[in-house]
């Protein structure tokens, strides 16, 4: 509840024209004042991904702002969790031991991303950004 008063609070911080709605401008303004300048090619896409299933967004809901927020705090906990188990920063995790940190979340993977985890080779490594991503249904 807390963290969604934040995401709130800074979805109407970027929405400078209070139509409940972040635009393309609205957003490559935040992204500019934080150092993060992007081409209108990369805003599109950015706002595109927010929702996949209409192509050609040129606006971020609020509801679709909550949801990326919610997916950006998954990957983090998923890289800073695989990170903990990295003891040489290496970038990558034993099979098993990615095993043992996702059993208690198997029902909330889809069974086409859980066959990665169910391998034979426990002691293959796994590069965890690239799988906190897949997990997320990311793009590789």
């Amino acid at each position: 509840p807390a963290q969604q008063e934040e995401f709130r609070d800074v979805f109407k911080m970027i929405d400078v024209t209070r139509d409940g709605n972040i635009s393309v401008l609205e957003l490559k303004q935040v992204m500019e004042s934080i150092g993060s300048e992007k081409t209108e090619e990369e805003l599109y896409d950015m706002i595109n991904k927010a929702n996949p299933a209409v192509d050609g967004n040129t606006e971020i809901t609020l509801d679709e702002f909550m949801g990326v927020m919610a997916e950006a705090e998954f990957y983090y906990l998923f890289t800073d969790t695989f990170n903990a188990l990295d003891k040489y920063n290496s970038g990558f995790v034993r099979a098993a031991d990615l095993d043992r940190v996702l059993c208690g979340m198997r029902d909330l993977i889809s069974d086409d991303r859980m066959s990665i985890i169910d391998v034979e080779d426990k002691e293959m490594l796994v590069d965890y950004e690239q799988f906190s991503k897949m997990l997320l249904g990311a793009s590789l």
